[in-house]
């Protein structure tokens, strides 16, 4: 479960770097942001395992579906068969970006922006292969559009909040700074979760709600409202804010919202654990 948010994170991150107008962002932020992905990298790289990728647990039917620790047995040898090669792929594409972003943290600091643009491009193709392998991997009793959907749509929440709140920081060491690159983050959150919103619908439409146990439906209503509704407010705030020119309140209601967003999201991460469905 950490191993799946920490790489949404890191593709998060890495395709709005792709995407956002970096022309207008000074180079010590992208100088930072190699050292966060590098972090990141390091922690995939540990945190892979078989038993991450197995999916809901299968009980079997002689056991009681009541008990805690009968639902949390590891899946069956059959199940975690095929996964030591995945996990091993995953790890490797892990420890490449890792290699890439140290160099990376140089060349920017450096302020040789085309050799930094390609090690962005290169991370950002990593972390999204890693991330669609993770989804296929993960993809049982859900159609793998879906898994891919949800991941992709999870993905670019968490990173376009945490990209567009550090960014919002940036501005206090460097008050010229174009705005241009923070307003591009309001129309990137609207649409992401847009995006997260298609995929929550779909995975109700295809597999029902959740069981209407206390605890789950209140975790399906964290993964709404901070997954879904918060980055969409947000995107409308931020831009409200940004015509005043306001970059500290601006970057103050992305951090409430970076907030919101984990909520939401490892809200959804435990239903998927435990229902596989990436709601």
């Amino acid at each position: 479960m950490i191993a799946s948010f920490v790489l949404k994170l890191l593709a998060g991150i890495t395709t709005s770097w792709l995407l956002m107008p970096r022309r207008d962002v000074a180079d010590g932020f992208f100088r930072i942001q190699m050292l966060v992905v590098l972090g990141l990298a390091v922690l995939l790289v540990l945190a892979f395992d078989p038993v991450t990728l197995a999916g809901p647990p299968q009980i079997p039917s002689s056991v009681s579906a009541t008990s805690p620790k009968s639902a949390s047995a590891i899946a069956s040898q059959k199940e975690l068969s095929g996964l030591p090669t995945a996990v091993r792929w995953l790890r490797g594409l892990a420890f490449a970006i890792a290699v890439l972003a140290y160099p990376g943290h140089i060349l920017w600091k450096l302020g040789r922006r085309p050799a930094g643009t390609f090690c962005i491009l290169a991370i950002g193709l990593l972390s999204s292969a890693s991330l669609a392998l993770l989804s296929i991997q993960l993809a049982r009793g859900t159609p793998i559009a879906l898994q891919l959907l949800a991941n992709g749509s999870s993905a670019m929440v968490l990173g376009g909040v945490l990209t567009g709140m550090l960014l919002g920081h940036w501005y206090l060491t460097t008050p010229g700074m174009s705005l241009k690159p923070l307003i591009w983050f309001c129309p990137l959150l609207a649409s992401a979760a847009t995006a997260r919103l298609a995929a929550t619908g779909l995975a109700i439409a295809t597999s029902g709600l959740p069981p209407t146990d206390l605890v789950r439906m209140i975790w399906l209503a964290l993964r709404i409202l901070g997954g879904i509704l918060a980055p969409a407010a947000a995107a409308l705030l931020v831009r409200q804010i940004l015509r005043y020119r306001n970059t500290q309140s601006a970057t103050g209601v992305l951090f409430a919202v970076l907030i919101l967003v984990f909520m939401g999201e490892m809200s959804a991460a435990l239903l998927e654990r435990d229902l596989g469905v990436p709601y």
